[in-house]
């Protein structure tokens, strides 16, 4: 057998990538996730019209469950450094179902605070954005963007899927039977589906990362794109969390996810409730909620890819420049109606989806190695700050003034600092794709 014969051989025999599998889990644990997550934009109104609380109260409570999963996330990117997804993505789920269960008891607000605010943030920050984030970027390199803009494009489908679903139930059967309905999905899909085919780092079932040989990094002519090492030095540091909290660069990106986050969490649990105050039925908004979701896929799927080919800084500011059109579109409702809904969804869906592949991507170009989950997960208290403070306080400025003009407008500032603030990190100055 002579040497062209031995390397297609090996071609064939790698072909199929046990790191996709660790994508499509990570696509449907990802999705139920965060259709919990957002479905509270539904359960919003409905416990609103049961307890006649303010929006600043009821958003109070999304807000404490923002701050806890990002707080618990440093202890997840340490469990998934340590343990992996098979062991820490099953008892999350389990977690999490016990929570919706006594959250559909709740009947004052300090209930929803401890059982949905703090236990279920906890719970969902165990399966959700952070603990991915720690292991899926171990699995590519080359091709990094495209898989975690395919895992977290499961993100849109959940809410494509579960705010409609949610919609209907609580119409149907009420909030407190749609939760328990939620947990026992949970309960049969997500647990079993990673104990069985998760998996935490390529190595752990001696392969390399995108499936790669050595013979064939060295040889194969067919790969378009690698990542070039600009900074040798930076790049070739044994970062931990104690070294990288001491660069400008950490910080830099904290500040980052802080805005970025201000802005997204704060439209997403108050999009539906500003559409009907623009005169939606509730049901319709609960739609258009849907086509954002499904947008939001395929803008993590587009922008993912798009930032291994044009870099991370460029396309998470076109990402910007998207997300501030569909923001212009929700509050051109206020004066035009017809296709603007729908424009919203689709404007705002592609730019906020960039966010879940890049974030990680752009830290992970700076400071990836052996402990990059728990750095992540530190990196993303910023984005948990934001994405806490950003929904209470719209729902504040909402009832002050009795509109959403005031909070929506606060946003554009926001975006443009959360996109400056990268550019200003450099991942570019670390790590960039370069063509062959």
């Amino acid at each position: 057998m002579n040497v062209d014969t031995a390397l297609s051989v090996e071609e064939k025999r790698t072909a199929f990538f046990y790191g996709w599998v660790v994508v499509g889990v990570g696509f449907v644990t990802l999705g139920m996730a965060f259709g919990v997550w957002y479905s509270f934009s539904v359960f919003f109104l409905a416990v609103i019209e049961e307890f006649g609380w303010s929006r600043a109260a009821t958003s109070s409570i999304f807000s404490v469950f923002i701050f806890s999963q990002s707080m618990v996330g440093l202890l997840a990117g340490h469990l998934q450094d340590r343990f992996g997804p098979r062991v820490i993505i099953p008892f999350g789920t389990v977690v999490l179902c016990l929570c919706l269960a006594v959250t559909s008891r709740a009947h004052s607000l300090w209930h929803f605070y401890i059982a949905y605010g703090v236990f279920a943030g906890a719970a969902v920050s165990l399966l959700g954005f952070s603990s991915h984030a720690g292991f899926i970027p171990k699995w590519f390199e080359r091709q990094r963007g495209l898989a975690l803009g395919i895992a977290m494009s499961g993100i849109g489908f959940g809410m494509l899927i579960f705010i409609p679903l949610a919609e209907k139930s609580i119409t149907l059967f009420g909030w407190r039977n749609t939760y328990l309905y939620m947990a026992a999905v949970l309960l049969l899909t997500v647990g079993p589906l990673n104990a069985f085919l998760s998996r935490r780092s390529p190595q752990d079932m001696g392969l390399m990362p995108d499936g790669d040989s050595p013979d064939r990094r060295r040889r194969d002519r067919r790969v378009r794109v690698t990542i070039k090492v600009v900074d040798e030095a930076w790049a070739g540091e044994n970062w931990t969390l104690k070294k990288a909290v001491r660069t400008k660069r950490f910080w830099l990106l904290a500040v980052a996810f802080f805005f970025g986050s201000w802005v997204y969490q704060g439209t997403l649990l108050h999009s539906i409730s500003a559409m009907v105050d623009f005169g939606l039925e509730r049901h319709v908004a609960a739609s258009y909620f849907g086509i954002l979701g499904i947008a939001g896929a395929a803008g993590k799927i587009v922008f993912g890819y798009l930032s291994d080919v044009l870099g991370r800084e460029r396309v998470n500011t076109l990402a910007g420049v998207v997300t501030a059109l569909g923001l212009l579109c929700l509050m051109s409702l206020a004066w035009v109606d017809g296709i603007m809904p729908l424009l919203f969804a689709v404007s705002f869906g592609l730019g906020y989806g960039a966010a879940a592949p890049l974030f990680p991507s752009v830290s992970a170009d700076i400071f990836l190695g052996r402990s990059f989950g728990l750095i992540f997960a530190v990196i993303c208290i910023g984005g948990g700050l934001g994405g806490s403070m950003g929904p209470f306080m719209t729902g504040y400025l909402r009832d002050i003034t009795g509109s959403y003009m005031l909070p929506f407008a606060l946003f554009f500032a926001s975006l443009t600092l959360s996109c400056l603030f990268i550019w200003m990190a450099g991942p570019r100055k670390v790590r960039r794709m370069v063509r062959n």
